[in-house]
């Protein structure tokens, strides 16, 4: 179940759960920019083993790291294929192996895409599991407070993303139970064949999607009868102030994105 842990909060006392989560959530905002914007690789290596030393940093398991980067291999290796092969430019200094050409500057986009795609999903992990579902969405709640002047749903948006990032976990264990029944009852997922496979997945969506709405009728009744009323009268449960550290880290952020207009 290591799909699983990964979305999960686990607390460990280290020092990225002590940060703000506004700080938080604009220093992933940050981060992810000058990620995406980076157009050196030897910047965005540096970027994506920084992220490698901060989930060190938070006491995180390295078997969820190495589980979560061998999943990605497929979309590295079409990455690859497609940057240095598919979309290689005439002029561009082409290596060849038999009949297959290799563009050298596409194979230099295709690891910077990839390094680039690996350093969001790391980034968003952190972010998950190292804040709490609760004090994460009372962080997003406190950033898009002024827009509440326009009378948008911010609490009521943010409460549906609490909900969703608690269940997801929830709905991946029902699946991988359903699935393992499935296939105690000799269901057809484990067979050989693509199309045996997809008419084995059918028959495990219906249940979970039953499943799901059960779960989702529960929570409605829970909160009715505790007279829910959204955020109306409600006060905050946690104070949150900045620190030293999450101006630091929002400094560091910001510098971060200003590099990419210097290299």
């Amino acid at each position: 179940m290591a799909g699983t842990s990964f979305l999960l909060y686990q607390k460990r006392d280290s020092w990225l759960e002590r940060w703000d989560p506004r700080m938080k959530i604009v220093a992933v905002l940050l981060f992810g920019a000058a990620l995406l914007l980076t157009h050196s690789l030897g910047l965005k290596t540096a970027q994506l083993l920084l992220l490698i030393v901060l989930w060190g940093m938070a006491k995180l398991s390295w078997r969820v790291l190495a589980f979560t980067l061998l999943s990605l291999s497929i979309f590295f290796a079409s990455t690859m294929i497609y940057q240095s092969v598919l979309t290689a430019v005439p002029g561009e200094d082409m290596i060849t192996w038999g009949w297959i050409s290799f563009s050298s500057q596409g194979a230099v986009r295709g690891i910077m895409m990839c390094e680039q795609i690996a350093g969001i999903v790391l980034l968003l992990a952190l972010l998950v599991r190292t804040t709490s579902p609760i004090v994460l969405a009372e962080g997003l709640e406190m950033l898009l407070k002024p827009l509440k002047k326009w009378r948008l749903p911010v609490h009521e948006a943010v409460m549906m993303f609490s909900i969703a990032l608690r269940f997801l976990p929830i709905l991946i264990e029902e699946f991988d139970k359903i699935r393992k029944a499935q296939l105690a009852r000799g269901g057809g997922f484990h067979r050989k064949g693509v199309s045996t496979r997809f008419r084995g997945v059918l028959p495990m969506l219906m249940p979970l999607f039953v499943m799901s709405i059960i779960r989702a009728k529960d929570l409605a009744v829970a909160m009715e009868s505790r007279c829910y009323q959204g955020d109306e009268g409600r006060t905050p449960i946690r104070m949150y102030r900045l620190r030293a550290n999450d101006y630091a880290v929002f400094s560091f952020s910001i510098v971060n994105l200003a590099a990419i207009f210097v290299w």
